[in-house]
Order: structure tokens, then sequence, then C-alpha cells
């Protein structure tokens, strides 16, 4: 993906010779990378002003020609948790998303991230603005009023980057607003939050593109957005891949650590509770198999031996802390999803009905469970 900004744009010169009778005009234009490298393209006028390309525009290099970046300025997010703090506090201007009720529960107990405190802007849905890019932060089961909560600040150019777990959720976005949803995921962190307070050591990353694979001026504008934050993004052409490979991870992983109480080091240990974890996570890569999407068969193991070794082996993955906070759990979203699509396909899902079951069990134990972030 290469990204340009125009210096220059002038007719090109034919020297002595006429323009050919029926050949287009074409235009010499200046370009100029990141790094003051520069070059310049001789394009079709017509082309160019079609797409409304002009000197100072930054513009995506492609093999067709140039196509024009919408920069982005403003950002708005919903879902004030582990992911919303941990992004949302780089994010310069940022309006959190958030009613008259909500936000003073916000305001009275300061964020915290490492220790440091974090300051938020926060804005009622009615009162919203479109923005040029929505974060959508919350938990699965809060994504219907999210949705809802979110329409004031979605404009025609406004970009939604969901970075809810499993993979339904962009399908819910886009049914809602067509034409406005790239397809994401967040990895990486280790992020363990208690009430306002959040602590990390990994950071995170987040990975995005089209659902089609291709590299659009959205992704393009995404990208260099989240590189002004000082955020970790990585343009995709195999998003479906990458969000397939983080449902495995949380259907073990995240599941495991629900069901039986047990830390990022207690799943690294060779037992029972291990055991479960990989047959689930099995069963998330047989799935997406059938699904189309090419999941190694040790995609499970190689993902742990590399990325356990950088998390705090005391914290506990997101649904984890849930359970211990009483907050309803994305269970719905990881065996819930993985059962039915797997019986579309003929599959047992023995792992999945044990962590479905067990941890519907502890919801419904809870005699009053807390509303989640």
């Amino acid at each position: 993906m290469e990204l340009y900004q125009v210096t220059q744009m002038s007719e090109a010169d034919y020297g002595c010779e006429e323009l050919p009778e029926g050949a287009p005009v074409l235009c010499a234009v200046s370009l100029a990378d990141s790094q003051g490298q520069t070059r310049t393209l001789e394009l079709p006028d017509a082309a160019l002003t079609a797409a409304g390309i002009q000197e100072g525009d930054t513009v995506l290099c492609t093999e067709t020609g140039l196509e024009k970046v919408r920069p982005i300025r403003t950002s708005a997010l919903i879902g004030l948790g582990a992911l919303g703090i941990l992004f949302g506090r780089k994010m310069p201007g940022v309006q959190v998303i958030a009613g008259p009720e909500r936000a003073a529960r916000y305001a009275a107990e300061p964020v915290l991230c490492n220790g440091e405190p974090c300051h938020f802007n926060y804005c009622a849905p009615a009162d919203g603005q479109p923005v040029d890019l929505i974060l959508v932060t919350v938990k699965a089961t809060a994504l219907e009023d999210a949705i809802r909560d979110m329409a004031a600040f979605v404009g025609p150019h406004t970009v939604i980057l969901s970075l809810l777990n499993g993979i339904t959720s962009e399908e819910r976005i886009e049914a809602a607003y067509p034409g406005h949803t790239l397809w994401s995921v967040a990895i990486g962190m280790d992020a363990n939050r208690k009430g306002r307070q959040l602590v990390f050591q990994a950071p995170g990353r987040i990975q995005f593109g089209e659902k089609d694979g291709s590299i659009t001026p959205r992704v393009a504008a995404v990208a260099q957005y989240l590189d002004r934050c000082g955020i970790v993004g990585e343009p995709c052409t195999d998003i479906l891949y990458k969000q397939w490979h983080k449902l495995m991870i949380n259907d073990g992983l995240n599941q495991a650590s629900a069901a039986f109480g047990m830390t990022y080091g207690g799943l690294a240990q060779d037992g029972p509770e291990r055991a479960k974890m990989l047959e689930a996570m099995q069963e998330v890569i047989r799935l997406a198999n059938a699904e189309g999407v090419p999941l190694p068969p040790d995609d499970d193991v190689q993902w742990l031996a590399g990325a356990i070794p950088t998390f705090k082996p005391d914290n506990k993955p997101s649904m984890g802390q849930d359970v211990a906070a009483h907050r309803p759990t994305e269970v719905e979203e990881f065996a819930g999803v993985v059962r039915r699509l797997s019986a579309k396909h003929g599959l047992p899902t023995p792992a999945n009905d044990f962590f479905y079951e067990r941890i519907r069990a502890i919801e419904a134990s809870w005699s009053d469970p807390q509303q989640q972030a």
C-alpha cells in the first residue's frame, strides 16, 4: 500500500508534437511519499477530475491509477472498557459516546491506565455530529444499544471499526449502516481492568481491512490515522482469516479462563483444563476450514507457544475478568456461534458444548449481575 501527497499537477509536455487525435489529455502528477521520495506519473486529466484529486491531496497509488484518500480528522468511541481505554487514550480529541447517566459514572471514577490518568470528552447520543471514524469497543451483549446510540455520529463518509470479539458484529453494524464498516480485530494485548483502572503489559494492535481483501482509500485512511495516533495498525488483505484466528484464541483461552477461573499462567500448564481449551480451539479450526477459511491444523499450539509468554501470568483474559466481576459474558459469540455454525456442517462440538453450558450455569448463579461498561 503506497500513500503519497500530490505536490504538483500540470498538463503533460507533448514537446513539438500535438496531441494525437482521440488521445486523452494527460496530466503530469508529482507525488511525494512519507520519506520525501518523489515520482511523477502521467495520467488522464479526466480521470483525475472525476476522482476529485487536487494538489495537496493524499492519494493511494494502485495498479489502475490514483485514488483520493479522505483523511480521518475526527473520531468517536463507544464502550469505555479495556479496549476503549487502551486505544481511546491515544486518539486525540476522541468523543466517548455516553448518555448522561453513564458519563456521570465514568467521570466520578477517574480512568487510570498503568497508573496514569486518562482524560476523555463525553458526548450524549442525542448531541452527536458526524465524525470520520467510530471505534466500537463495547461487549457483544451491548452491541444493539451501541448501534442505536451511534446514529447521530454516522455521516456520509464515516468509517466504523468494530473491535468486538467474535465474527458477527461487522455484519450487524453493516446492516444498520450500509457501506460504513471495515472488518477488524484487536490482538496482542493482555489488558486487565478493574472498574476504571487498566493495567497492561502488551499494548496490542488493530488488524483491519475490507471484507473482500481489497486495499481501498478508506483502509489507507485508517492506517494513516492509527499511525498518527501511535496505535499499531495492520491493513490486511486476509481479514476474515485474522478474525477466525482470533475466534479460535477466544474460544479456547477466554472460555477456559471463564469456566475454570484460571489465569494466563495457569492455562499455560499441562492439565485437563488446558486440554479442554485446546479441544475447543480445534473445533474452531475444523469449522473455519468447513467455512472456507484455511486455519492451519496446528494454529492453536503455534499461537499459544508464541503468545502466552508475553502475557502477565497472574492476569486473566477478558472473559475471565467478566466472570470474576459478575459481568455478562460473550459466550454466545464464542461457543454459541461455533455450535450453531458447526451444526450446519454436521461437525460435533463437545468442548464448546461443555463451555457453553458451564459458563451459562455460572451466569445463572449470580443473584445480581453487574452491568457491563
